[in-house]
């Protein structure tokens, strides 16, 4: 079922690969037939659409309008296609999740295979990227769903499971303090801390931490990967404050602990489940937020984090 003219789908390729030669060679056509049918379609409109460069094409402030409406198109029309499957049998269902990369490992896998047993043929896809580029996907209608951390104040999105958890001190199963109780941040400074960089959303909950605890910290390493972090502390007498969803499959493998900080000035981190506004969920959608929404206050209470589930 092809609802948008041939043309509209060739001003999206060539917008995309950045000239009319890459368009081709992906399309198996050739670029001066792409040309032409963009060509007629910029003398209907009376506007051009692209400007021709000597090393490829960008769109005009005309064609980037224009193609923001075409792949709207295309995501309702993939909707609806997907929709006349399912109601005629042909196919079970699609979701599209988006999550960060926290959740690649330890949570997504399992919840994946929980759909497939028992909702078979449902196709899933899953997109890893950092909040603010979900939030932008969740709100363009790129997903169905997505897990965000930290949300910002004006979402223009329809949240449908909300905790809030507080990070905890990680560090290697075999570290002096891994069998503590009671820890304080201030019993912790002497072993060093390796941090989460500014562009990392926990970032600003750990400096206010410290500032309520009149701490100041000199970190070894910074970094904005996770997975760099947890690997330092594997072989180091270091710490981590991180969120229990970071180290699920260290902690299952017994390789990390993650421990409550007692007297801690850490805010608590909000996790949401979070669907496109004014858009019911599929019945995929929804099979796959029920079981993420028993994953994640399954994983969460085991630590006595949370507050405010819903």
């Amino acid at each position: 079922m092809q609802l948008l003219s041939s043309s509209a789908i060739l001003l999206d390729a060539v917008a995309r690969a950045g000239s009319f030669r890459r368009a081709a060679e992906a399309l198996n056509m050739s670029a001066s037939a792409i040309n032409r049918q963009i060509l007629n379609m910029e003398a209907d409109i009376g506007l051009p659409l692209l400007e021709r460069l000597p090393r490829g094409v960008r769109p005009t402030p005309i064609g980037e309008r224009l193609l923001a409406d075409i792949r709207r198109w295309r995501r309702e029309q993939a909707l609806a296609e997907g929709q006349l499957r399912e109601l005629t049998g042909q196919r079970r269902g699609a979701v599209s999740i988006g999550a960060t990369e926290c959740f690649s490992t330890a949570v997504l896998p399992d919840i994946i295979r929980a759909l497939w047993q028992y909702h078979s043929g449902v196709e899933a896809s899953v997109q890893i990227a950092s909040t603010e580029e979900l939030v932008r996907r969740l709100v363009a209608k790129e997903l169905d769903l997505a897990l965000v951390f930290n949300p910002p104040a004006r979402f223009a999105a329809d949240i449908v499971f909300r905790l809030k958890l507080r990070p905890g001190l990680v560090m290697a199963a075999n570290h002096p303090l891994a069998g503590s109780r009671n820890l304080r941040l201030a019993n912790c400074l002497r072993h060093g801390f390796v941090l989460p960089d500014s562009s990392v959303r926990i970032h600003e909950f750990i400096e206010s931490a410290f500032r309520e605890a009149h701490i100041e910290v000199v970190s070894p390493l910074k970094s904005n990967s996770i997975a760099m972090l947890k690997s330092m502390l594997r072989n180091a007498e270091l710490m981590a404050i991180l969120s229990i969803f970071d180290v699920q499959t260290e902690l299952a493998h017994g390789e990390l602990a993650f421990l409550k900080i007692e007297d801690s000035k850490l805010e608590r981190e909000e996790l949401v489940i979070a669907v496109p506004s004014n858009r019911r969920p599929s019945p995929a959608a929804q099979a796959a937020i029920a079981l993420l929404r028993g994953a994640l206050t399954d994983i969460a209470s085991t630590q006595s984090m949370t507050e405010n589930v819903s």
